[in-house]
């Protein structure tokens, strides 16, 4: 998957660059650091000549336009102009989107939760996320937690590609869609001499916060019962979880005894993830061949896409013993197992449990489509 810059250099070491379609939501009350990140990301976009769109729901456009420049789309939905509807707003973004994808600044969600409430508040940004994400457009949302309130919160993970909680002087990654290792991790945010800001790791708060929430989420507790266990109040297992302070040696120790676990076993931030997700770019019609989809072996399986020309034969990309299926997306595909020759249409589906597949070959004078996942 291209990858692009955000233009804050330790933002790309974080998250490994940006990808097409990402949303990333910055959960803050840090006004004045997310600004500097908000511009950093469209002064980069502009640098790459990719339209770049500012919704302004407090600032005048005028003064954005002297601190940002002319060359910016800036949607007005302050309070009284047509864009402060929430459904006209939704259109124009999506409009402008679909003419040419690139980057979108929001300049806070919290507007529209005080105008409409949050329940619509959630719906706007449910019905524009994966949009914007089908599209290919790169996104930047702001909101503050008393605003939003928990359960928008978690409205909006469950949709977004990326949630990032900038508290402080402390940055935690709550959600990196496609990015290995990543979320979880807790930064300490200093500011360079030029305003812009530099992240570094912060193994101590970091790995108590990780733990804690590893633990009681495994165990299904909530922070408060976290709490009574370690003889604390719930704002204090809150505050440890987002890095914001730590817990004294003894409260751990009495967390992770009455836990019945070590205090290694408490501190450990690394599990096992809950699913591998693949990102790619948008396939157009001119790719030929299987096209790796998962082609990590370690996952247990890997997925390659494979289009045919009218009446062309392909073979797997690689050598492979093992469990084999193929799908057939569109069109009439003949599979080769050696000794079977089975036809498929879309729809159809063969798994190969002994035989290997030897190639396929579209029967059709029209292209063909069909997914090849192996097991290891």
């Amino acid at each position: 998957m291209t990858r692009t810059s955000s233009g804050i250099p330790d933002l790309d070491a974080l998250l490994g660059g940006l990808l097409a379609g990402d949303n990333v939501v910055w959960v803050t009350t840090s006004q004045g650091v997310v600004a500097t990140i908000e511009h950093a990301f469209l002064a980069e976009g502009r640098r790459r000549d990719e339209p770049c769109t500012y919704v302004t729901t407090e600032i005048a456009p005028a003064t954005l336009r002297a601190k940002l420049g002319t060359g910016l789309r800036i949607l007005d939905a302050r309070p009284g102009r047509p864009l402060a509807d929430a459904m006209a707003l939704e259109r124009r973004i999506l409009d402008e989107a679909r003419e040419i994808p690139g980057r979108v600044v929001f300049d806070s969600l919290d507007a529209f939760v005080r105008r409409s409430g949050r329940t619509r508040a959630l719906g706007l940004f449910s019905r524009v996320c994966p949009q914007l994400y089908d599209l290919g457009a790169i996104a930047y949302w702001r909101v503050s937690r008393p605003v939003a309130g928990a359960a928008l919160l978690d409205g909006i993970n469950k949709v977004t590609q990326c949630v990032l909680e900038l508290g402080g002087s402390h940055l935690r990654v709550v959600k990196a869609e496609g990015r290995p290792g990543v979320e979880g991790r807790l930064l300490h945010v200093r500011t360079r001499s030029d305003g812009t800001p530099h992240f570094e790791q912060e193994k101590a708060l970091g790995r108590v916060g990780a733990g804690l929430r590893r633990v009681r989420q495994e165990r299904g507790l909530s922070q408060a019962d976290l709490a009574r266990l370690a003889g604390v109040s719930p704002s204090a297992i809150s505050q440890a979880e987002a890095g914001l302070r730590g817990l004294a040696l003894d409260t751990l120790l009495t967390l992770a005894e009455a836990l019945g676990i070590g205090l290694d076993d408490l501190l450990a931030v690394k599990s096992a993830s809950d699913y591998v997700l693949a990102r790619r770019d948008r396939l157009g019609g001119a790719f030929r061949g299987p096209v790796a989809l998962l082609d990590d072996d370690t996952a247990g399986l890997r997925a390659y896409l494979v289009q045919l020309g009218p009446a062309e034969r392909g073979a797997p990309p690689v050598p492979h013993k093992g469990v084999e299926l193929i799908l057939v997306a569109s069109g009439l595909v003949q599979a080769d197992l050696g000794s079977a020759t089975p036809v498929l249409r879309a729809g159809d589906a063969v798994l190969a449990t002994r035989a290997s597949v030897a190639g396929w070959r579209n029967l059709l004078a029209e292209p063909a489509r069909l997914f090849w996942i192996i097991r290891d």
